[in-house]
């Protein structure tokens, strides 16, 4: 598996971001229910955004991630304003909750 790391960087006093959120968490479900998502989540500290961990097939590529993360009613909505996806490499990893 490919696995990839998704940040986001957005204003949390967006005047749209509470109108696009229940879009965004149901982009998020599926590809979560595909097992294309591993985890996501806001960040909690002043800086606020968010972190989504992908995972794709074997050979996919960050462009392919890109692709995919395209589609989130987060970036179409223009709610993020900054985004940097990074191919992740876990040497040790437990995404129990």
């Amino acid at each position: 598996m490919k696995y990839f790391a998704v940040l986001y960087e957005y204003n949390a006093n967006h005047p749209r971001l509470a109108d696009v959120r229940p879009a965004h968490r149901e982009f998020i479900e599926v590809l979560h229910s595909q097992e294309q998502i591993l985890g996501s989540g806001p960040f909690t500290d002043s800086k606020r955004g968010a972190l989504i961990i992908v995972k794709l097939a074997e050979g996919s590529t960050v462009e392919d991630a890109v692709t995919i993360m395209d589609g989130d009613p987060f970036w179409t909505e223009e709610i993020v304003h900054k985004r940097e996806i990074r191919e992740w490499g876990p040497a040790t990893a437990s995404f129990e909750i």
